[in-house]
């Protein structure tokens, strides 16, 4: 069974298309957004370019920040972080191939770069509905890292949406056991739990996910999606209309 897209659909952090490559850029970027951009006469120097970039990838101008890493590759070309931001920023502008690209260079350099691997896996799915290559990808950082509680959601993501709701679940529910903090896993737990018609056990996850984060309005909308779910089922067996 193939997922919808929108709120009612497996989710991870947003509700917009343009969401993981921002979520993961954002998150790296706060911890940059204080440092100062290199002076004028570091120009040539791939630290300033790289740290433009970040500025602008922080602040939203996301193909300066592309061309600012492309300036920085120039210099150094071997720096796997770039290419992964560079894959970032395609990804933020929906140019998923080009993404994609970028990821790849980053694992020629370290096959086993667990960053590279995850967002290239998103990107084949999200993206491009690359559900097996994508999977592979997952698979690959947990037989590095068992732990990777992204690589478990996104597998579950890419198994929800290839239709395999058993399987999606487990991965799920290995997400949210590793990473209990985060409304994203609970609220993706509650979608495939709900498409399965366990809706009690459903809204469980979706209150589990309001009550980490009270304004996530896919755990809202899926809640209350849930919820009529239920008053329909109440309402065919009473025979009210």
């Amino acid at each position: 069974m193939k997922m919808d897209r929108g709120v009612d659909s497996v989710e991870i952090y947003l509700q917009n298309e343009r969401w993981l490559f921002m979520k993961l850029a954002l998150t790296l970027l706060a911890l940059l957004a204080a440092t100062s951009i290199p002076s004028a006469a570091e120009e040539h120097t791939a630290e300033y370019w790289s740290s433009l970039g970040d500025q602008q990838l922080y602040n939203g101008s996301i193909e300066e920040a592309a061309r600012s890493y492309d300036e920085a590759l120039e210099l150094d070309p071997g720096n796997v972080n770039l290419w992964n931001r560079k894959g970032y920023a395609f990804g933020i502008l929906g140019r998923y191939e080009d993404a994609i690209a970028s990821f790849e260079k980053a694992l020629a350099i370290n096959s086993t770069n667990v960053e590279a691997l995850n967002w290239k896996g998103l990107a084949l799915y999200r993206g491009l509905d690359r559900h097996d290559e994508a999977i592979a990808c997952f698979d690959k950082v947990l037989g590095l890292n068992a732990s990777d509680s992204e690589a478990w959601n996104g597998k579950g993501m890419a198994l929800a949406d290839k239709g395999d709701l058993s399987g999606s679940l487990v991965c799920l529910q290995m997400a949210s056991k590793l990473d209990p903090l985060n409304p994203g896993a609970w609220n993706n737990e509650g979608v495939v739990l709900r498409e399965q018609g366990k809706y009690q056990e459903a809204l469980e996850r979706f209150d589990k996910a309001l009550l980490l984060d009270p304004n996530n309005q896919a755990a809202q909308t899926n809640r209350n999606n849930t919820l009529q779910d239920m008053n329909r089922i109440v309402q065919l067996g009473t025979g009210r209309a």
